[in-house]
């Protein structure tokens, strides 16, 4: 009995170690139990796949609006370079000066000119024309280089926004403002129709 017993058991040794050898993972899987009962392997068959799909996407934010394309347009619709709509903007945006305003101050002075040292027969300087007496008063470094210089673009339409504010812009009044800036009933009336053409 003990020799059959003894031949039964090296019989299964047999037996596992050619399954063993066969198939290793295989044969360690199917040793393995689950807690259901089930061998390792058929209780990961029956076991739901966990999804990996991150649902729907977030949209992209919309794209920021650019400012300063609108304003070239409705210059370049009144006749006007639209080259200076970023700097007419920063004007606007420290000052609170219209910008539409500033343009048309700007076109009416010297037809748009950049950095410029012309003069007029009145003693007028630079591309928005200042009197010498009132850039020293109400002068404003405009493109931050620590000077504000009366023949420079970026101080003079920065001078040119404080002082238009000063006189009236900050409180809407527009015509007066203009009136301040060139003491002139006709100056006034062709700068705000500029102005209401701009979108004012």
């Amino acid at each position: 009995m003990k020799k059959i017993l003894l031949l039964s058991t090296l019989l299964a040794l047999f037996i596992d170690a050619v399954q063993y050898i066969a198939a290793p993972h295989t044969y360690f899987a199917s040793r393995l139990t689950h807690p259901t009962g089930q061998t390792t392997l058929a209780a990961a068959a029956a076991t739901p796949a966990v999804s990996m799909d991150p649902g729907p996407s977030t949209p992209p934010p919309p794209p920021v609006a650019d400012p300063i394309t609108p304003v070239a347009a409705k210059l370049s619709a009144a006749g006007l370079s639209p080259s200076y709509a970023g700097l007419y903007l920063s004007v606007q945006a420290r000052t609170g000066t219209p910008w539409q305003l500033i343009a048309a101050v700007h076109k009416l002075e010297t037809n748009q000119a950049g950095t410029t040292g012309r003069t007029s027969s009145a003693g007028a300087v630079g591309p928005f024309q200042f009197i010498p007496a009132t850039w020293r008063v109400y002068a404003l470094d405009g493109n931050a280089d620590g000077s504000a210089q009366i023949t420079n673009l970026d101080d003079a339409a920065m001078t040119a926004g404080h002082y238009l504010a000063v006189s009236g812009a900050n409180r809407r009044s527009y015509s007066q403002a203009l009136f301040n800036y060139n003491h002139s009933s006709s100056y006034v009336t062709r700068g705000m129709s500029l102005a209401y053409r701009l979108g004012l």
